[in-house]
């Protein structure tokens, strides 16, 4: 069976069960990399508290993918476009931090938040030359920290 089947099997088995019949898109971006698009009307129990909901049925979709193929896939589900709105808020939110570290010359701790929105943010902040980010923290408490670039080792390496 193939993965893309594996996924829209499981999903309608998932939405059957919870009584609701969204619209599903499925697509390989690349060999073991699929996203998946659901929209739908009054989804926003599937996206749940800071979308704890979304990323918990992404995980339950990775897992029986594994049991079935025995390979690890990238997954990403997305519903009615969450996933790309906050990703512009997060993104946003990013770069006033980095605007204050700038600003103000020290470190600045953002607010928690899940491994996704960190790597977001990780991304973002690679892009540019004077900032760098790390994360710290343990479980459910882990947080980016924005730091500036020490300027003496930068005049080194030119």
């Amino acid at each position: 069976m193939e993965t893309k089947e594996i996924i829209k099997t499981n999903l309608d088995k998932i939405f059957k069960f919870i009584g609701i019949d969204p619209k599903t898109e499925i697509e390989e971006k690349e060999e073991n990399n699929y996203s998946v698009t659901i929209s739908g009307d009054n989804l926003n129990f599937l996206i749940g508290f800071r979308g704890q909901s979304l990323e918990a049925l992404q995980n339950i979709l990775r897992l029986m993918i594994f049991r079935k193929t025995q390979v690890q896939p990238i997954l990403t589900v997305d519903i009615n476009d969450y996933r790309d709105n906050k990703s512009e808020k997060l993104q946003d939110m990013a770069k006033s931090f980095i605007d204050k570290v700038r600003f103000f010359q020290k470190e600045v701790e953002l607010p928690r938040m899940s491994p996704w929105e960190r790597r977001e943010i990780h991304m973002l902040v690679s892009e540019y030359e004077d900032i760098f980010s790390e994360s710290t923290g343990e479980g459910e408490d882990r947080r980016i920290v924005l730091k500036l670039k020490k300027q003496n080792s930068k005049e080194e390496k030119e």
